[in-house]
């Protein structure tokens, strides 16, 4: 079978195409404004690269800050899951992960098998990430991809009281009036990052073997002061921005193995700080009669086909982002209206994570 992995994160999509053996193939583009629209881009330019067609792929999972946007994902998995899985599908071994993201810093720990055990993530501040980095790049007028080797070339590390994206610019515009080596302050920088990375690590235990993923880990000088700190030596796959598409394709791979690719169980929806809100629709029992687009008082579906198969049921693209303001649940809304979706679904095929 040929299964597909999609990340959509802040900053770049990676999409990887997976057989039984092997990638078929790769790619990476920027994220745009229509996660969407960049989705099927990046899944058009990986099927090219490949030599096959949509119809070929028996099974996608899309991950990523985007995923519940892709519209032809059959299932979306967190990115936490993913590149535990992506890493530990190259490296066995590895217990360690530190994903570094454009706008999110992850400590991962999983076990022998990929699946995450325990994890932490700084999402609250801006400072140690992909834009981050970008931000201090335009201010030194250096280019993002030599950042890491100017940082390399110092022996001064010109402290920082923060890594702060606002406090730091500041302070490294000052260093630059005062006359300060760019590569000084790069190094000082990239210190600072991988102290704060280092106790985002122990909070979860750093145990061997260790390993980097995410765009950030291409950066040489990051990566060995991160070495330095930890004190292991980080396992990097060829290509570690696209962990999390790969552990998506390989979770794609076993979807489409147990369901036949036609069979899926698609979820759609999100988790927050309120709860989990997902919306599954069972492909295998679905047979595309419509009746719960008509009942819905929200509008939430819709009806589609996929790969050849007859339509089913589907959430809307425009809803997915908005399941827990939009649908109250089976319990609510039976109480309010005479026919939900789920009452008049015959087949028992959809199902709501909030209704317990």
């Amino acid at each position: 079978m040929i299964a597909a992995g999609i990340d959509i994160g802040s900053r770049a999509t990676k999409a990887v195409l997976l057989n039984q053996a092997a990638v078929l193939s790769s790619v990476i583009m920027d994220t745009g404004p229509e996660s969407a629209r960049t989705s099927e881009a990046a899944m058009q330019a990986l099927l090219q690269r490949a030599g096959v067609s949509l119809g070929d792929v028996e099974y996608t999972v899309a991950t990523g800050y985007g995923r519940i946007l892709v519209p032809f994902a059959d299932e979306n998995v967190s990115e936490i899951s993913c590149h535990a899985r992506g890493v530990n599908h190259c490296f066995p071994t590895v217990r360690t992960i530190l994903d570094m993201g454009g706008q999110d810093c992850k400590a991962i720990r999983c076990d022998e098998k990929g699946t995450v055990v325990n994890f932490i993530m700084n999402d609250k501040c801006a400072g140690g990430t992909g834009r981050f980095l970008e931000i201090i790049a335009e201010v030194l007028e250096v280019p993002l991809s030599e950042i890491g080797e100017a940082a390399l070339g110092s022996h001064h590390d010109i402290p920082f009281n923060t890594i702060c994206a606002v406090f730091a610019k500041s302070e490294a515009i000052s260093c630059l009036r005062r006359g300060v080596p760019r590569g000084d302050i790069l190094s000082g920088l990239h210190e600072a990052i991988a102290t704060r990375s280092r106790n985002l690590l122990k909070r979860v235990g750093i145990e061997k073997d260790f390993s980097i993923s995410g765009g950030i880990a291409k950066n040489r000088g990051l990566v060995q002061k991160l070495a330095e700190k930890v004190g292991l030596e980080p396992l990097l796959a060829g290509d570690p921005q696209l962990m999390g598409a790969l552990g998506a394709a390989l979770f794609a791979r076993e979807g489409g193995r147990g369901s036949g690719g036609a069979g899926a169980r698609i979820h759609y929806g999100y988790a927050d700080a309120t709860g989990d809100y997902f919306i599954t629709i069972d492909r295998s029992r679905c047979d595309g009669c419509g009746e719960c687009v008509s009942a819905c008082p929200a509008g939430i579906f819709a009806l589609a086909g996929r790969n050849g198969a007859g339509p089913r049921a589907i959430v809307r693209g425009e809803a997915r982002k908005r399941l827990s303001a939009l649908c109250p649940g089976f319990g609510s809304c039976s109480r309010s209206v005479s026919a939900n979706c789920h009452s008049v679904c015959r087949a028992d095929a959809i199902s709501h994570s909030w209704d317990g």
